[in-house]
């Protein structure tokens, strides 16, 4: 409905029904009769464009601010994910400095491989032989010669291994004594203990005469088919021979060997890659089988291990 006033005057509205003027806040048509309560009254309309504003500026408001914590959350993941975008290009520079250095160790690494296996190739057994010949001896006795080598020092003096048969000749003789020559040198030594089961006997020298090589026992060497082996001694008189080979066969009480023996070579020391003295050889037909009888066996009778 419309309504019309003057200044000063009291506002008036027309009845929806017959169009009669009438007051603000009247409640029926005076004229025709007409409720107007039914519709709120006149005053309704204007309260009811009220609230219509008002809800419309709360819905508004309402939405400017949905808006604004939208592109605040938008805003605040985009730095998070610029933060973790930064940290992951952090990483990678890290891990990719990493790598490099790595593989400039790993370059390091393998340069002093192939020098170390040059090397090797270079020496061969030729450092061992050369620690192992300054313990090895030629035993002579009235009848014949043979090998020895020194096991461990005690007391002053110097126990030499040797094999059973290359003394034999002297016990029976009714002598004890016999020489252990090296290069230019020689001492006379004494018949100790003997074992003529295991082919096996010890000579005592007077004196520290070299570094021994059996000093402390060890009873859990187990030399393995395929081994590399190292034999020293005197074949034929002829001092300082150094042979290698393979361990062919293993059993309790032999070592079978394809490093090559003859003559003079028994009582000598046979030693593995390790340094580690393994048997002493008692017999050899220079044909690729020979054989040593097992450290181990010299505890049975030569010494207490």
């Amino acid at each position: 409905m419309t309504g019309t006033a003057e200044p000063g005057s009291v506002q008036e509205y027309a009845c929806p029904s017959c169009g009669t003027p009438l007051r603000e806040g009247a409640r029926f048509c005076g004229h025709c009769g007409a409720p107007l309560t039914a519709t709120g009254g006149l005053g309704s309309g204007r309260r009811r464009r009220r609230a219509v504003v008002a809800l419309a500026v709360l819905t508004v408001g309402a939405a400017a601010a949905l808006a604004v914590a939208s592109l605040l959350l938008v805003r605040h993941e985009q730095q998070a994910r610029r933060h973790d975008s930064a940290s992951l290009r952090g990483a990678l520079v890290t891990a990719q400095h990493r790598l490099t250095v790595l593989e400039r160790q790993n370059g390091v690494l393998a340069q002093r491989l192939v020098a170390a296996e040059k090397n090797a190739e270079a020496s061969g057994v030729a450092p061992l032989a050369a620690r192992i010949l300054r313990s090895v001896f030629t035993i002579e006795t009235p009848n014949g010669l043979g090998s020895g080598w020194a096991a461990w020092n005690a007391g002053g003096a110097t126990y030499v291994i040797t094999a059973y048969h290359v003394v034999a000749d002297a016990l029976a003789g009714g002598g004890r004594d016999v020489t252990v020559r090296q290069k230019s040198n020689q001492w006379r030594g004494r018949i100790g203990a003997v074992d003529d089961a295991n082919d096996l006997a010890v000579v005592r020298v007077a004196g520290e005469i070299a570094p021994p090589l059996w000093q402390a026992p060890d009873s859990s060497l187990s030399p393995l088919p395929g081994d590399q082996l190292v034999l020293v001694g005197s074949p034929y008189g002829l001092e300082g021979t150094v042979t290698t080979g393979v361990i062919s066969r293993v059993t309790w009480n032999v070592v079978q060997t394809d490093a090559a023996a003859n003559p003079g070579n028994s009582g000598g020391p046979a030693v593995d890659a390790k340094g580690e003295v393994v048997g002493i050889l008692v017999s050899g037909s220079g044909e690729n089988l020979n054989f040593i009888v097992p450290i181990q066996r010299a505890c049975v009778v030569l010494r207490h291990c």
